[in-house]
């Protein structure tokens, strides 16, 4: 399930946890949340960052060999090759 952020609409209006907001597990499919589970104050969602990896350099051949993994090349007549 993923996590999502909230945080009260009127900063001066809610408690403490809505204030300097709070993360809440919640289902896909399930509509955001319009009131604090604590205060019932109108709170908001917050957009949140993705985690996405980086890389700095793409892998070479070796470097894939070395990582474990099986590397395909592919010939002219459509059959793939173990390099």
């Amino acid at each position: 399930m993923p996590t999502y952020s909230y945080i009260a609409e009127n900063l001066e209006d809610g408690c403490p946890s809505c204030r300097r907001g709070f993360d809440l597990r919640r289902p896909m499919d399930r509509a955001p949340l319009t009131q604090c589970p604590l205060c019932k104050k109108p709170v908001k969602k917050l957009l949140s960052s993705f985690n996405m990896p980086k890389l700095t350099k793409p892998l070479s051949v070796s470097d894939a060999k070395k990582a474990g993994f099986t590397i395909l090349e592919k010939r002219c007549d459509g059959n793939y090759e173990k390099l």
